[in-house]
């Protein structure tokens, strides 16, 4: 079975060493309680619809983590995600195309302390 397109963009994250440092996780947000883990966050948001042997476009959120009270740093971490996808749009087969949608979001503070930026990518793949 193909790997659904989050867990694509996970391994070409993770491969590309954008994840390093961060507790990396699918589908949903699990916090450890410690205060200076960090973590990236990789699930489905939608697409537009997929028909055989044509192209689709493929969305993913990614959630970037940050631990408490380390702001600068997570802010970097988005940005480096957001110039590597830059500049390798096509890195990866098993991906296809991949482009940020809408830059760098507002940051959502948690009740917690932690700093969250939740990126959106669109993947356009077809086989």
């Amino acid at each position: 079975m193909t790997p659904s397109m989050y867990e694509r963009v996970k391994n070409l994250f993770v491969a590309a060493g954008l994840t390093e440092g961060r507790i990396v996780q699918l589908l949903f947000f699990e916090d450890t309680r410690k205060a200076t883990d960090s973590f990236i966050v990789f699930r489905p948001n939608g697409g537009t619809p997929i028909r055989k042997d044509l192209g689709a476009e493929h969305y993913v959120l990614v959630d970037v983590i940050g631990p408490r009270d380390k702001r600068a740093v997570t802010a970097q971490a988005v940005q480096k995600i957001i110039d590597y996808v830059q500049d390798n749009p096509i890195s990866d087969s098993c991906v296809g195309q991949i482009e940020n949608m809408g830059g760098i979001p507002p940051p959502i503070p948690t009740d917690e302390g932690r700093i969250v930026f939740r990126l959106q990518f669109a993947c356009l793949y077809g086989e």
